[in-house]
């Protein structure tokens, strides 16, 4: 069965969508209506948490599918620390291809869990906010939030 949870934030609706036993997705979308279980109600109440600036790091099980690089990009993404950021050619070296930084971008721009798996913590090699599946300006936000949070 599937089950969906959204979540207004400053930057707009969270949707979540779950199995009984993982989290499928969270994008920024438009609301559905809900069909909760404690899955999304675990990632709801997660959510919530960082956005009161309580909650810097997620535990959630989540049903990530990708070939195995995308994987090990994910991987490297969620090591980047709270309030900090990294270069995508940083991203594909640690993943196992320092050559591969365009795949590792692909990889991050196909993560399907925002927030969650810090994607908009990855950033390119002058620093500048580049591409953000759900919209730069909630990447630039994201990290703005994080950095004042982080001091």
């Amino acid at each position: 069965m599937s089950y969906t949870s959204n979540l207004e934030t400053p930057l707009g609706n969270v949707q979540i969508t779950a199995t009984d036993q993982f989290i499928t997705s969270i994008l920024f979308s438009e609301m559905l209506p809900n069909n909760d279980n404690t899955i999304t109600d675990l990632a709801r109440t997660q959510l919530e948490a960082y956005f009161s600036g309580k909650l810097t790091n997620f535990q959630l099980p989540l049903a990530t599918n990708g070939t195995a690089f995308q994987q090990r990009v994910w991987e490297q993404v969620n090591q980047i620390l709270y309030g900090s950021s990294s270069f995508y050619s940083t991203v594909a070296e640690g993943a196992g291809n320092g050559r591969a930084v365009r795949a590792a971008a692909s990889a991050v721009g196909r993560n399907t869990f925002a927030i969650v798996v810090p994607c908009h913590r990855v950033v390119g090699r002058n620093g500048i906010v580049t591409g953000y599946r759900w919209e730069p300006w909630r990447k630039n936000w994201l990290l703005e939030f994080e950095q004042q949070r982080s001091r």
